[in-house]
């Protein structure tokens, strides 16, 4: 019996237990479909985060202090003076600036919110790409000088607090302290921040003098270029060590970091899920024995028919080891196209990008082979090995 016949023999044996065959199919359909479905989302998810990572600028980094280092922590372990000098004297730094965060409650005409709040230079712009001044402008290095009590906010903000009112030139309220809007601006924010609340942009120098110690929580700088960003952490670390005399004081991570750690973290979650949904193959290819081993019982008469008329072993074992990959391939390309269509809903709904990973379906169709042949393996030489005496006898 050639392979044409063999396969044609398969596929009218599958076609003769059409509902046997669907619930055999049922356990590989299941578990290609969740092998496909968490590839292609952990790809796609991965793909995305990244893509929003990346807008922030591939050579940007932030300095920061260790607070894991041994030795004492003081307000002046960062300046504004720091981010300035630094500016000027690394050659493999475009702009770096200093950079306060906070909570504050902001109070205009129409209502009150909290957003965040944050102080730094007139080169905050520079640095971080994701901010557009719609209305007026940032403030300048000579607001900052001079401690002008002047705010930017975030457009929908503006909104808030406004209401229809052109918010240039009125005043906001935090706390005590009165600020006039001089801007504001658009910020294409991280898509996958949950928070996603409000921003607003004041002088550091001005935030500054509200308070008896003045405090700087990090710099944030841009290298000339992605291969410049090692050497600009590392001249920046240098430089704080020094003037500070603290060694092992200070940290920088940079944004290329921050990626590599990300696709780590996620590779290794897509790993595990990946696995775990391949369990669920593996009970299809017991189910998938289970079925064949009762296929050879049905079919024991048959089987001694076959080898009286001169089938040869490996006719009956090839027949029955066709049958079983048939049944995985059918299941396979069924569990393809809802793994799919499962990441391409899921990724609507998560406003994911769906992502077609052709690597996940050639390995799917591949597992669903090597299944076919593993569980089936053993079925199959079951039936190759009887003898055709008993097998006619059987009833």
């Amino acid at each position: 019996m050639n392979v044409w016949e063999s396969f044609r023999t398969a596929l009218e044996g599958i076609w003769a237990n059409k509902m046997r065959s669907g619930l055999t199919m049922l356990g590989i359909v299941i578990g290609i479909t969740s092998v496909i479905a968490v590839t292609a989302l952990g790809e796609g998810g991965q793909k995305a985060i990244i893509s929003e990572m990346e807008k922030f600028g591939q050579n940007s980094f932030n300095v920061f202090v260790d607070y894991n280092s041994k030795q004492e922590h003081a307000p002046e372990d960062l300046t504004v003076e720091d981010a300035d000098v630094l500016s000027k004297i690394s050659p493999n730094i475009e702009h770096i600036v200093p950079m306060n965060q906070s909570m504050a409650m902001l109070k205009g005409p129409k209502k009150e919110e909290r957003v965040n709040l944050y102080a730094t230079t007139a080169d905050f712009p520079k640095v971080q790409p994701t901010i557009k001044v719609s209305k007026g402008r940032f403030f300048s290095a000579a607001d900052d000088k001079e401690l002008r009590a002047v705010i930017v906010l975030e457009e929908e903000l503006a909104q808030k607090l406004f209401g229809q009112m052109n918010p240039l030139g009125q005043r906001v309220r935090m706390g005590s302290t009165s600020l006039v809007v001089i801007g504001t601006f658009k910020e294409d924010k991280f898509r996958f921040d949950v928070e996603q609340s409000y921003s607003a942009y004041l002088p550091i120098r001005f935030d500054q003098s509200r308070y008896e110690e003045p405090w700087v929580s990090y710099l944030i700088g841009k290298a000339t270029d992605k291969e410049s960003v090692n050497a600009a952490m590392q001249q920046a670390i240098q430089y704080l060590s020094r003037k500070h005399q603290k060694e092992s004081h200070y940290r920088a991570v940079s944004m290329q970091q921050q990626v590599s750690q990300f696709n780590q973290v996620t590779g290794i979650l897509t790993t595990v899920f990946s696995v775990i949904a391949g369990i669920s193959l593996v009970v299809g290819g017991v189910g998938v024995m289970n079925i064949m081993l009762v296929s050879v019982t049905e079919r024991t008469r048959e089987i001694g028919i076959r080898k009286a008329l001169g089938a040869r072993r490996s006719d009956i074992l090839v027949q029955f080891l066709i049958e079983s990959v048939i049944v995985c391939l059918i299941g396979g390309l069924i569990g393809v196209l809802f793994g799919l269509g499962t990441a391409a809903l899921i990724s609507y709904f998560a406003k994911l990008p769906p992502l077609m990973s052709w690597n996940s379906v050639l390995i799917a169709f591949a597992f669903s082979s090597a299944i076919g042949i593993f569980f089936g393996l053993y079925p199959a030489n079951k039936a190759a090995k009887l003898d055709p005496i008993e097998a006619l006898r059987y009833e």
